[in-house]
């Protein structure tokens, strides 16, 4: 009744109340990013990488493009089924910005169903289910891996990482073997889609003390097929974090978990100042800095408590194994070349299943005391929450609303970097300028003195122009875009030899830079090298269709 009450539908069937709860997550999932998905475009984070540059979602629609996904990283993860679904996407819409976004919401509503479901078969109770999976819906927090097309690789691995648990918890309820077998299937697609949901094995032993109040040998057996899937594919995907992993510190990284938790509990709780980076200072991660000594101390003691009480708040100690063990994959992530970062909003967004499941028994006592009260402040929460994340998927705009938003929270040398390519891109020379030098003040990086080398060239300062892409390549020699640029240099110079070097060197390192495969086909043609230029002409004309150097180039080497 109580739930008939909240949707107002004292006469409906399971099925007819089925639609009706899929129909309101719908319709409140597009109240909140329905303007975002029209009007957001790619930022450049990730998006250009995975999706604008990658030669398989351009190539969308080729066999040849599925079994890439299958054969590379992104450059570090592991991540073939979100290629895949990128290339779907293509397929249907284009590059095309609203097709990848919409695609996410799609997902992103499935997947606040599917936390719902998992609620409704844990504990019984519908109305405290939809409440917590609209919770899940409109929280501030999910906006990230929502509203940004490169967040897919979480919303595609947490759709089948909650329909796995699903299946497995029916598994449990009816000993069908088929349900087993699709809940390791749907494993394995997770980790397909990302290897960070390797952890589900010791997720599902959790579920198994939650309803069984131990953990059986005959439990631990049945994983077995799911760790030797965690363990394989995450072997494989170790081989893209090896770089990763080299700049961890031990130390550190102990130190900050229990910083990082604390700090995602106040974004649960009071999600404001959000943002796309989290830098926090190497130095201030010590023992003696009180925001770690504190949070090293609650952290402590929330073990402690959980150990004492494991037998009276089975629930809750359950939801925050689960949630601990979902978050640990993002422990190894705190460093990003040579900064840190304290937390990322999206690393959240798996392991809000076990936050869930910590508020479920709260709710439901509250719902059992005060019903209507608490339907009238879980409903106010939600509607905070919804215009907190409409507003926050604004600034997903592009890419100068995001970086500008980051910068209002903190100053990262990557943001001013890409602020200042945004500014240079909208022909606001002086703008850039200015931002891409703090950028290299707070750290020198070979983007933005590449950048400033294009600033500078558009001035119609060369000398300065060389020597900022010559600093950008001492910073990182596989730079492709400055060796491209330096070949022009070069050729302009009358030193044929370093130009064609410099360009055969920007195709080395990546093979389909539509500039770079431009610029090595012109100076092959120019230097009468014509079956290397044709070469790199079928190359271009395989990746690029319609490049439009191609027709002028034939002419050249026609003789026409």
């Amino acid at each position: 009744m109580a739930y008939n009450r909240l949707l107002i539908t004292d006469n409906l069937s399971a099925r007819q109340l089925t639609a009706a709860v899929i129909g309101l997550f719908i319709t409140i999932g597009f109240l909140i990013y329905g303007y975002s998905v029209i009007t957001n475009q790619f930022v450049e984070f990730d998006d250009t990488l995975l999706i604008i540059d990658n030669l398989s979602v351009i190539q969308a629609g080729r066999l040849s493009s599925v079994l890439w996904a299958f054969g590379h990283y992104d450059p570090e993860l592991y991540i073939p089924l979100t290629f895949v679904s990128f290339q779907l996407d293509a397929v249907i819409g284009g590059l095309n910005p609203w097709i990848f976004h919409l695609d996410n919401l799609f997902q992103h509503i499935i997947n606040s169903l599917l936390i719902t479901w998992i609620l409704k078969l844990l504990f019984k109770r519908t109305d405290a289910a939809v409440i917590l999976g609209l919770l899940f819906l409109v929280h501030p927090l999910n906006t990230e891996a929502v509203a940004w097309a490169s967040g897919r690789k979480d919303l595609l691995s947490t759709l089948y990482f909650l329909a796995s648990i699903g299946m497995y918890l029916r598994f449990r309820q009816y000993e069908k073997i088929k349900l087993y077998w699709a809940s390791l299937g749907l494993f394995v697609l997770a980790l397909f889609a990302k290897i960070s949901v390797a952890p589900l094995p010791i997720a599902l032993l959790a579920f198994d003390w939650l309803l069984d109040q131990s953990i059986s040998l005959r439990n631990i057996w049945r994983k077995k097929g799911f760790f030797i899937a965690a363990l394989f594919l995450g072997l494989i995907a170790l081989l893209g974090k090896d770089q990763v992993l080299a700049r961890s510190s031990t130390e550190s990284v102990l130190l900050l978990i229990p910083r990082t938790i604390l700090f995602y509990i106040e974004k649960l709780i009071l999600p404001i100042n959000l943002s796309i980076l989290y830098p926090y200072p190497q130095e201030s991660v010590t023992l003696m800095n009180p925001a770690i000594a504190f949070s090293v101390l609650v952290f402590i003691a929330a073990i402690v408590a959980m150990w004492i009480y494991r037998k009276r708040q089975r629930v809750v100690v359950c939801g925050a194994v689960i949630a601990f063990v979902l978050l640990s994959p993002s422990f190894l992530q705190y460093y990003r070349g040579a900064e840190l970062y304290l937390a990322t909003d999206r690393y959240m967004y798996m392991p809000f299943l076990g936050v869930l499941m910590i508020l479920a028994p709260l709710l439901i006592y509250l719902l059992k005391r005060w019903e209507r009260v608490t339907y009238g402040v879980c409903a106010a929460v939600i509607a905070i929450f919804a215009i907190a994340s409409f507003q926050r998927s604004k600034v997903w705009e592009n890419t100068y609303t995001l970086f500008a938003n980051s910068l209002e929270t903190a100053e990262t040398f990557g943001a001013y970097e890409k602020v200042g390519v945004w500014f240079l891109r909208e022909g606001h020379r002086k703008e850039a300028i200015a931002a891409l030098k703090r950028s290299i003040e707070l750290g020198p990086t070979s983007a933005a003195y590449f950048r400033l080398g294009v600033a500078a060239m558009e001035a119609g300062n060369r000398e300065d122009a060389k020597l900022f892409t010559e600093e950008a390549l001492r910073l990182s020699p596989e730079n492709n875009q400055a060796l491209t640029n330096m070949s022009m240099f070069y050729w302009d110079e009358g030193n044929v030899a370093e130009a064609i070097r410099h360009a055969e060197l920007s195709i080395q390192y990546h093979p389909f830079s539509e500039m770079g495969l431009g610029n090595l086909a012109t100076i092959y043609t120019l230097t009468g090298q014509k079956e290397k230029a044709l070469v790199v002409i079928e190359t271009m004309l395989d990746v690029y269709p319609n490049h439009e150097r191609v027709p002028p180039l034939l002419k050249i080497l026609h003789g026409e």
